[in-house]
């Protein structure tokens, strides 16, 4: 496991450059900013820039909308693993119980099933 200083995260920033992460996708990071080059370049020259005023507004919608669905599949993923939780820790008291049950019902001559299970139980 590495191990990393929360407070030096300044040297994080600049240790991307050694990262192998960098290593393997230069290519396609040159390749998108080439591609990004071409489209602002023509945007700006081949293009009439009305067509492209009212496209901020769109994207600013579309990332509240996009943000409200990723805040409701959070909150539902917390809400099922909590009910998984629930349930889990029910069988848990459950079974325990059970348990306890059988030895109050089983004959006092089984004290060593008595030792070995009931009184390790957490």
């Amino acid at each position: 496991m590495i191990q990393y200083n929360p407070k030096n995260w300044i040297n994080l920033i600049f240790s991307i450059i050694h990262s192998d992460t960098l290593r393997i996708l230069w290519k396609q990071l040159i390749y998108i900013g080439l591609l990004t080059a071409l489209l602002v370049y023509a945007e700006q020259k081949l293009f009439h820039a009305e067509l492209f005023e009212k496209l901020p507004k769109v994207y600013q919608l579309l990332g509240f909308v996009i943000s409200l669905l990723l805040i409701f599949r959070t909150n539902t993923a917390y809400d099922l693993w909590w009910e998984g939780r629930k349930l889990w820790g029910s069988v848990v008291n459950d079974s325990r119980n059970f348990i306890l049950k059988i030895n109050a019902v089983l004959p006092k001559q089984d004290a060593e099933w008595h030792k070995s299970y009931i009184l390790q139980m957490p």
